[in-house]
């Protein structure tokens, strides 16, 4: 049975799917700590930015480029969602190969996520999201 956590990530993704950026973005804290890996270079050492305005100017350059994401996988594991996206085209505009797949952990507190984390790949993710 789904967590919640994964219901609100599923519902927010499906929306921005729908090209709804504002339903995704309610989800996300004004105060996110956002660690992500530089798609520059092909092993990137992970950088940390904060705030929602961040993450919102690197969606709508995503949107600008008319790459559509599709949510592949939601799994929880307490207050930490690992989310696995796949969006048909980023490998041509970045360095590191991964599938046109990006693997994040999500943190969620009070019903918002608080932090997320992009990681390497799914086993990185798993790992980092505690789960088995």
């Amino acid at each position: 049975m789904p967590s919640e956590n994964e219901n609100l990530v599923r519902a927010a993704y499906e929306a921005y799917g729908r090209g709804d950026m504002s339903q995704l973005l309610e989800l996300i804290d004004p105060d996110l700590e956002w660690t992500y890996l530089d798609p520059a270079f092909e092993d990137p050492a992970p950088q940390t930015c904060h705030g929602r305005p961040e993450l919102q100017r690197a969606l709508a350059g995503q949107a600008r480029q008319r790459l559509v994401s599709q949510l592949e996988e939601v799994t929880a594991q307490g207050d930490k969602v690992m989310v696995v996206i796949r969006t048909p085209g980023i490998d041509q505009r970045r360095a590191r190969q991964a599938g046109d797949r990006n693997y994040l952990v999500l943190t969620f507190g009070q019903g918002r996520v608080v932090a997320m984390r992009a990681c390497r790949d799914r086993d990185e993710a798993r790992g980092f999201a505690g789960i088995g």
